[in-house]
């Protein structure tokens, strides 16, 4: 799949943000848990009813990708499956970007802002569950959080339960226990959501997925958020309510714990090439 910027004028990517599209972090050993990516694609793919190559394939273009790319590491590499044109019979296309990671040690060391968001997250779209490039939704609620002074915002469903962020998946801890909304919240099936959860399991974390409120979150002990270029980033206020950030690598936080647990899983953790 070659892009083609002829074809892609046609293409539903273009006209209505039919697509997918994965972000992956790249180090200098390779794509960071790239088949969490491509399984999460194909999903999509499925869902969309669009042709998505296999996973060697997939591989190999990021492979040639990174290899002509002149980037310092790490960086983000965004792929994107355009929806493609039916009507004119022109397959979906992989497009290839690169693009610096944005978060800095100072929020790694003090934490971001969340802002409650105004509007809610619907649960019942079924774009949910999938990494869709229609993102006009999560753009504008990224946008108001930052008219607020904060990193990011924080979205509830139409029933007032904690969804997600607008480009992250939320945790948080209380009494030892890892907290985070389950899939039936509205919140995206994140790539890290998914290795964090794992890897707390490992760690002997007692857990908990499920449906909660804002007073469960504001009477927490430690919160965080996780995406693929993130990681675990803490959380030091959400609206007016503070709330407690550990040093780097503190043996007192849970959230530091597991961040130290997550960090040392990666360094270990096998690259697909």
């Amino acid at each position: 799949m070659i892009p083609d910027e002829t074809i892609l004028t046609n293409d539903r990517l273009v006209l209505f943000g039919f697509g997918l599209f994965e972000t992956l972090l790249i180090t200098d050993r390779g794509p960071l848990f790239a088949d969490l990516h491509w399984q999460r694609m194909k999903k999509g793919a499925q869902i969309l009813g669009l042709r998505l190559p296999d996973k060697r394939e997939w591989l190999r273009l990021i492979q040639v990708f990174i290899q002509q790319t002149l980037e310092t590491f790490p960086y983000a590499l965004r792929i994107t499956l355009s929806g493609g044109s039916p009507l004119t019979r022109h397959p979906a296309q992989l497009l290839l970007h690169k693009r610096s990671i944005p978060y800095t040690l100072e929020q790694y060391t003090s934490g971001i802002q969340l802002n409650l968001l105004p509007y809610p997250r619907n649960e019942q779209s079924p774009l949910c569950s999938i990494k869709s490039t229609n993102y006009l939704e999560n753009i504008l609620a990224k946008e108001e959080a930052g008219r607020q002074g904060c990193e990011e915002g924080l979205w509830l469903n139409t029933q007032g339960f904690l969804a997600e962020g607008t480009m992250s998946n939320l945790f948080f801890l209380k009494d030892g226990t890892l907290f985070t909304p389950s899939l039936s919240s509205g919140c995206l099936p994140g790539t890290r959501r998914q290795v964090i959860l794992n890897l707390a399991r490992s760690q002997q974390i007692s857990i908990q997925e499920g449906l909660y409120t804002l007073s469960d979150l504001l009477s927490s002990d430690e919160i965080f958020m996780t995406n693929s270029l993130m990681g675990i980033m803490p959380v030091r206020k959400v609206n007016a309510s503070s709330f407690p950030v550990s040093p780097l690598g503190s043996l007192d936080s849970g959230m530091r714990c597991l961040e130290t647990a997550y960090k040392n899983f990666v360094k270990t953790s096998a690259y697909l090439f």
